[in-house]
């Protein structure tokens, strides 16, 4: 029997996991915090500066911490999908879907069949016999996570559709840029932003699908640093400069 991907099991057991945001290389801070016992390391890869050897290298080294890599890529694209995969990450996080065909190509570069049409290249980091190619790519989904991004007001009016697009595991909010679609540009608090994603929050879960938030929680690694140094050293004293 495949393994199964410890996000989708968390979701099935409606279990909470936690884990660490990276918008840049800290292989060293992904070390130190493994010891918090973290369940996934998530690797912006739309907005972070990551190169391919360096989402090869944070993939690794999270698994061999414990940890599920996941990351969001650049864009919807097959060609963006697949360079990330196959450099080990075990979940992809799709910004910018508005449509069941969004979700639906997202679907089919993510997954082999008979679920996708997954390009295979031979050469990524499984670390797994491939002499038996077909249970090789069932244990490769198995593994493999997709969410998807709801970033406007075209994405909001087609959740419904979006999230019972079988292959897509869970959905999420892009909070400033829905904000800036909404009329709210830089206020994703604003009451008018909170029960757009409240509404479409209770028709993904009407559909069978699960919301980010129902099941995880992360840190930002900035706002870790800031708040360790804020904690260890204190604020400053007197005029910025001086």
């Amino acid at each position: 029997m495949a393994e199964e991907s410890l996000i989708r099991r968390a979701i099935a057991d409606r279990r909470t996991l936690r884990g660490l945001h990276l918008l840049y290389p800290a292989p060293r801070i992904v070390e130190v915090l493994s010891n918090l016992r973290l369940d996934f390391l998530y690797l912006d890869g739309e907005h972070g500066c990551f190169s391919g050897a360096e989402l090869a290298q944070h993939a690794a080294l999270a698994e061999s911490l414990g940890m599920t890599p996941i990351a969001r890529v650049p864009d919807n694209t097959r060609a963006a999908i697949t360079h990330f995969l196959d450099r080990g990450l075990r979940g992809i996080v799709v910004p910018h879907v508005e449509s069941e065909a969004d979700a639906r190509r997202a679907v089919a570069a993510t997954y082999f069949a008979p679920l996708g049409d997954r390009s295979y290249g031979g050469a990524f980091p499984q670390g797994q016999d491939k002499r038996g190619l077909e249970a090789f790519l069932l244990q490769c989904n198995a593994r493999v996570t997709l969410s998807v991004m709801i970033e406007s007001g075209a994405g909001l009016a087609a959740v419904d559709a979006i999230a019972r697009v079988e292959g897509v595991d869970y959905l999420t909010f892009g909070m400033m840029d829905l904000a800036q679609q909404l009329g709210r540009p830089g206020r994703p608090d604003h009451p008018d932003v909170q029960e757009a994603v409240k509404a479409a929050s209770a028709r993904i879960r009407a559909a069978g699908k699960a919301v980010r938030e129902d099941f995880m929680r992360f840190a930002w690694i900035d706002d870790l640093v800031y708040a360790g140094g804020l904690a260890t050293i204190g604020k400053p004293e007197g005029p910025a400069g001086d």
